[in-house]
């Protein structure tokens, strides 16, 4: 039996058989591991989440910040101008789909294999049995007969840059931004939820897996989706990112996890996207990225501003397209710049 693992999929339903079918995957025999972000940006969210239902035991997915958008939404929050979720909020199987998303986990962990799963990242002082407890705190809110309200609170709530007291409610918002939002922190965790591309002018960020002391670094192997301005990571000790920028023209890739940390790149598969909905992302069309200027271009159209940094332009793309203009509305909205990703707290 193989277990693969795939980067964020964000509705790219035909790249994502391509791929499979290029390793000839069986879910009798084999398992496929999802990094979160299955839905959301690319135009075919609704046949995505129905294939990979239909995988049952087959398939482990962990949930992303666009996952959490469209629970968001289906709780009464409010849409961003460029989603691309109404096919599914409008299908007659809505209300299973939903039920089945919102029972997925934040972190997936595999001793046999040694490898951790999770959307974003980890805090650099939680153990993984900590980070454990932390995903089955929030996954508990998820699953309750609550869990429109606890939704809401996502929603609308602003995020703490630290972890609070056990005793706040704050501290299972925090737990979700961790999982599904981490790009930079402090070696003592506090997180920078507004950085989304170049580098953070805070000389004590760092990447979260790159600080010198990580409480769970012994524990496992994590692999991780999200940073699509990272692209792929896999020369790192202790991690593998694979959020390589599908929806935005990039790539999306597949890797298989084997025993003791290692993994094997084993197919990625070009997309050119064109979203569905009305008011979605423009669109792109593969090998877009790999010019600078047509990037640079796309980002102030969208975005209202340049990135960061076109140092990797080719990368950066992928991340500040995909993720700026509902992670923008929100912290203006609400959180006055404290809120990471793209959608409310979800995107």
């Amino acid at each position: 039996m193989a277990v693969y693992v795939v980067g964020d999929i964000q509705g790219c339903y035909e790249p994502l058989r391509q791929l499979l079918d290029n390793i000839a995957f069986d879910p009798a025999k084999d398992t496929l591991w999802c990094t979160g972000d299955l839905v959301n940006r690319g135009p075919d969210s609704l046949k995505t989440l129905r294939y990979l239902k239909s995988l049952g035991d087959a398939c482990i997915c962990v949930l992303g910040n666009h996952d959490l958008h469209l629970l968001e939404l289906v709780a009464g929050g409010q849409p961003y101008r460029r989603d691309t979720l109404s096919d599914v909020i409008e299908a007659p199987d809505c209300h299973e789909l939903i039920e089945w998303l919102r029972s997925r986990p934040l972190l997936h962990y595999d001793a046999g294999l040694g490898w951790c799963m999770v959307h974003a990242g980890l805090h650099p002082r939680w153990s993984l049995n900590k980070a454990i407890r932390r995903a089955h705190a929030v996954e508990a809110n998820l699953r309750g007969d609550e869990w429109k309200t606890f939704c809401q609170q996502l929603h609308h709530m602003k995020f703490p840059v630290s972890e609070p007291a056990k005793d706040d409610p704050a501290r299972a918002l925090f737990s979700t931004a961790v999982f599904t939002r981490t790009r930079y922190c402090t070696q003592d965790g506090f997180f920078n939820w507004n950085v989304r591309t170049g580098s953070s002018s805070n000389k004590k960020e760092k990447a979260w897996f790159k600080h010198n002391r990580l409480a769970w670094v012994d524990d496992c192997n994590v692999v991780y989706g999200h940073w699509a301005a990272n692209g792929l990571v896999a020369g790192q000790p202790h991690v593998l990112g694979l959020d390589t920028g599908c929806v935005w023209g990039g790539s999306l890739t597949l890797a298989r996890l084997e025993k003791g940390g290692c993994k094997q790149i084993e197919s990625e598969q070009v997309c050119a996207v064109q979203a569905k909905d009305a008011h979605s992302q423009p669109t792109v069309v593969a090998g877009e990225l790999n010019d600078a200027a047509t990037f640079a271009m796309m980002i102030d159209e969208t975005h209202g501003s340049a990135p960061e940094t076109r140092r990797h332009a080719a990368e950066v793309s992928a991340e500040s397209g995909r993720e700026e203009s509902p992670e923008s509305e929100q912290v203006s909205r609400v959180s006055g710049g404290d809120l990471p990703d793209d959608q409310g707290s979800s995107g």
